[in-house]
C-alpha cells in the first residue's frame, strides 16, 4: 500500500479519529442523548407548573398534556396540513430563492475586489434592515398572500447566503487549484475535490442560518400579514380564545424547525467530516 493509500485509509469518511478511543465517544454520545432528555423534562415540568399558576390561569394559558392532546387531534385533520403545507411551501420557495440570487451575487463581489468594496455599504446597510419591518411594504405591494410571505422570507435568507458566498469566494486558496492542475484532474474532480469543500466550510454557517431564519420569520409574515400558515392559524385561534389549539400550532412549528435542524446537522456530518471541527466533535 501506498503512502497515499495509507492517508486516504486514515481519513475515509466515519474512519475514527486518531487518539480517540471508540468506546469512550460513544459513551460521551449516551451522556450527551440523556442530559438533553433531562433538560427537555425539565423544561416541561417548569412549563406545567406555571400552568398552575394565577398568571397563566388569567391568559388561559394550557398545560403541556393539554397542548399535547390538542394536537394529537389536529393531526388528522385536512386543514392541519394544509395550514403546514402553505408555511412549508412559503419557507422552501423564500429560502431557494435566497440561494438563487444570494450564491451568484456574492460569489461575483467576493472574486472582484472593487466591486465588493463598492457594494459593501449597501449590502450592509440592507442586511440590518429588521425583517419584519417590510412587511408593511410587502402587504402593500402585494396583499396579504403567499407572495407576500416569500417576499419577506427571501429577504431575511439572501443576506447570510450572500455575505458566506462572499468569504468563501475572498478566501479561496489559489494554491489548492496549482495543486489541482500539477496533478492533472479534470475540471470535474477539481471542482468536486476541491472547489466544492472550500467553498462549502464557508457557506454552511450561512445556509443554517438562512434556513432557520426564513422559517421564523415566514411564520411571522403570515401571523402579522394574514397570509394562510401556521402564523395566521395561531393568529386566528388567539382572536377566537382558543390557547390550546394556539399552542397547538406553535408546537407544530417548534417541531418542523427542530426536523429541519437535525435534516441539517446530518447533512452536515455528511459532506463536511473531513472539516476540523467535525473530527473536534467525533
Amino acid at each position: 500500500m501506498t503512502q497515499l493509500s495509507r492517508t486516504a485509509a486514515v481519513r475515509r469518511p466515519g474512519a475514527p479519529t486518531t487518539g480517540v478511543v471508540p468506546g469512550r465517544r460513544m459513551g460521551e454520545r449516551a451522556r450527551g442523548r440523556v442530559s438533553q432528555i433531562l433538560v427537555v423534562m425539565a423544561a416541561v415540568l417548569l412549563w406545567h407548573v406555571f400552568s398552575l399558576s394565577d398568571m397563566a390561569g388569567k391568559a388561559n394559558m394550557p398545560a403541556p398534556l393539554e397542548t399535547a392532546g390538542r394536537f394529537l387531534e389536529l393531526l388528522p385533520t385536512a386543514e392541519f396540513w394544509t395550514t403546514i403545507g402553505s408555511t412549508m411551501l412559503s419557507w422552501c420557495t423564500a429560502l431557494l430563492l435566497s440561494l438563487v440570487i444570494g450564491i451568484p451575487v456574492g460569489m461575483g463581489l467576493g472574486r472582484h475586489r472593487v466591486a465588493g468594496q463598492s457594494s459593501r455599504f449597501v449590502v450592509d446597510f440592507l442586511r440590518t434592515i429588521p425583517s419584519l419591518a417590510i412587511i408593511p411594504l410587502a402587504l402593500l405591494l402585494l396583499g396579504p398572500n403567499y407572495a407576500m410571505v416569500v417576499m419577506v422570507a427571501a429577504f431575511t435568507a439572501v443576506w447570510p447566503v450572500l455575505i458566506q458566498s462572499m468569504y468563501a469566494a475572498e478566501n479561496a486558496d489559489p494554491s489548492l487549484g496549482l495543486v489541482g492542475r500539477s496533478y492533472r484532474l479534470t475540471r470535474q474532480d477539481r471542482i468536486r475535490y476541491i472547489l466544492a469543500p472550500q467553498f462549502l466550510a464557508f457557506f454552511w454557517p450561512g445556509l443554517r442560518m438562512a434556513v432557520t431564519a426564513s422559517l421564523l420569520v415566514a411564520v411571522g409574515a403570515e401571523l402579522i400579514g394574514g397570509a394562510p400558515g401556521i402564523g395566521s392559524a395561531i393568529q386566528n385561534s388567539l382572536l377566537f380564545n382558543e390557547q390550546v389549539t394556539m399552542f397547538a400550532y406553535v408546537l407544530a412549528a417548534a417541531g418542523i424547525g427542530l426536523g429541519i435542524n437535525s435534516v441539517l446537522m446530518l447533512l452536515q456530518r455528511k459532506l463536511l467530516w473531513w472539516h476540523a471541527s467535525m473530527r473536534k466533535a467525533g
